[in-house]
Formats: C-alpha cells, structure tokens, sequence
C-alpha cells in the first residue's frame, strides 16, 4: 500500500541521515585524535577567547537584560519604543526591549531574548521566527570595542561597522513588516515578581546560554586549527577567532558583510532557539546571508560620508588571546561559583 511505501522510505531516508551523521562525528573525533596537539592549541585559543571576550562582555549584559524581562522593569522601555516596534515594525509592544537589547547587546542576545519571549507566551512561533530574520548583531561591546578599537585599532571603523550592522538589521525588519498583514498590540500583563527572584533567574538563565556559547567556541576552534583553511573564509566559520585573524586582509564592507552574517558557530548555537520557535534553518540563513549583504552596501555608503583617511588594519589577534595575562581558572570559578549560588538560592526557596 501506498501508506506503507512511504513510512518505507521515511525510514530509509532517517537511516541514511543518522549514518551520515555517525560518520561526520567519527571523522570529526578521528581528526582531533590525529592532530591532537593542534587541536589542543586551538581549544586553548578558543578558550582564551572565551575568557577574555564573552565572558566579560555578554555574561553581565545578558544578566542584566534578562532581569529587567524578567522582572517587569521594561515597560517602560516598550512605551518609549512601541510607535517604532508597533507602528513601523507591526510587532508586539513587548517585543521593543528584547529588540533594543538584542542589537545592543550581541549574538546570542537578541535570540535568547526572542526565547524568552516565546517561552513566556509573550508572541507566538510566528512573530519569534520574524524577529530572529533581524534581531541578530554583534553588539556595540564586540563591533566596537574588540573588532574597532582591538582589532582594527580604531574606534571609527568599529562605530561604522556596528551602524552598518544595527541599520541592515532594522531595514530588514521593515521590508519583513511590510508582508505581515497582523496588527495585534502585543501588551504583556507581567506577572509580579520580586528582584531577588527575577535576578536568580537572570543569573541561571545567562550563566548557562554563557557557558553553552563558550563550548561552541572551544570546539570550533579546535577543529579549525587541525584544518588549515584559508584565512579570509575563517570568519565564515567562527566569526570572533576568524575576524581577529582575518581583518587585516578584508576592507571595512567585507567584514560588516561577515559580522551580520555571524559565523557558523552562532549559528550552531541558536539551532535549540530555531527549534524551539518552529523556524526553519534555511529560514534563518537566507536572512542571515540577505543582512549580510545589506550590511556590505549600507557600510559603502557610510564611508563615503565618513570616510577613513589612514589604513587602520592590523592583526590584533595575540593581544586578546595571551593566557598568561590573565588567570583563565577565575572565569571558570566564577561561573561555578554563580551556578552554585543560584541552586542553593533555588533550594531555600523550595524548604520555605
């Protein structure tokens, strides 16, 4: 019978799928066994960034941002900006803080926010699948601090670079309202919850998207030093150690084109976010390819109204990676520390 052919092939083609991926996974181990002492090196690398760049600078953004959703403190926020999410971007009212703190603060945050939001009931799968097309930048922390004053040594092109990022995201919001015909106001009636426990939740929820993003990292890093690929396709693969390294090869459009479009490795920790809200990857990617390059013609544009007189590229790359500046244990700790902090928090709650 028909039925039956069809569940015949679904199997054959999930087989084949899952050997695919037993072999890719084999292989992978296999080339991390091999060049163990490269793959070494690279998880130290990956991990030096994960010291002295995530975690300093998303860990306590994120804290902060996922407190005041959490805690209510962002109606505010929505008011002030509800005719642009509302009027302009024919969104949910309570989508303009996670909007505003996404482009803020940095990949992953506009997407962890987006979650939350899901999570929350605040939208639903549809207007969460809308807001990841756009709601997804480098942040001003990374584009302009690391990527302008660190890599490129000058706050100028980092200031251009994150204005390049921050417009393609928000015209892509727009050319996304254009085709949603809803108009629902999206107030959220925030249930009443004090700032200790918002906090504990702030804390648990970005210590594990922190701790989760600096394993991808890692991982991602070992691989790419047992593969030698070309310097100028690194950022397409992990977009933080590849810009450090690249950047002095790339002219200021190419790598706002590379910084809107992430990086794989971001890109591999948002699949449990694509999941969750029923979007599809291929989805995410054309979007993320579509920013990319609206990002490269915007950042054109805004040379030639700011131009950079002076070659400012260099490889600033060793500077943020030397392990013995700082103590790489204290992060670990600390981040052990806040976990057990907030369990402990959690079972004194339960006992009262």
């Amino acid at each position: 019978p028909p039925i039956i052919y069809m569940n015949y092939i679904g199997d054959i083609m999930k087989i084949k799928k899952d050997a695919f991926l037993l072999i890719f996974s084999i292989a992978v181990a296999g080339l991390l066994m091999i060049f163990s002492y490269k793959a070494k090196d690279g998880a130290l690398y990956g991990f030096a960034l994960a010291e002295k760049v995530i975690i300093p600078s998303l860990l306590p953004l994120l804290i902060i941002f996922n407190f005041i959703l959490n805690s209510g403190a962002g109606r505010v926020l929505e008011k002030l900006l509800s005719p642009i999410t509302y009027g302009v971007f024919r969104l949910p009212v309570c989508t303009g803080a996670a909007i505003f703190f996404g482009l803020l603060g940095g990949y992953p945050t506009g997407a962890l926010l987006t979650r939350s939001l899901y999570l929350n009931d605040d939208i639903d799968s549809k207007t969460a699948a809308r807001m990841m097309r756009f709601n997804f930048c480098g942040g001003a922390g990374f584009i302009v601090t690391a990527v302008g004053t660190g890599f490129l040594q000058d706050r100028k092109c980092g200031l251009i670079l994150f204005a390049s990022c921050v417009l393609s995201s928000l015209i892509i919001a727009m050319i996304t309202a254009f085709f949603d015909k809803s108009r629902e106001k999206g107030t959220v009636d925030y249930i009443s919850c004090s700032p200790s426990d918002a906090l504990c939740k702030s804390v648990d929820q970005s210590a594990k998207s922190v701790i989760s993003i600096s394993c991808y990292i890692i991982l991602f890093c070992a691989v790419q030093y047992c593969i030698d690929f070309p310097e100028t396709l690194m950022p397409i693969i992990e977009i933080t150690s590849g810009i450090a390294g690249a950047c002095k090869n790339l002219s200021l459009p190419q790598t706002a084109f590379l910084l809107s479009f992430g990086g794989l490795c971001i890109h591999l920790q948002l699949f449990t976010v694509i999941s969750e809200i029923k979007m599809k990857y291929f989805d995410f990617f054309i979007w993320r390819v579509a920013g990319g390059g609206l990002s490269y013609i915007v950042c054109i544009i805004l040379l030639r109204v700011f131009p950079i007189e002076q070659a400012v590229f260099s490889n600033y790359s060793d500077s943020i990676v030397r392990l013995t500046s700082v103590n790489a244990t204290l992060s670990v700790l600390m981040a052990l520390a806040c976990a057990v902090f907030v369990f402990d928090l959690e079972n004194r709650k339960r006992k009262c």
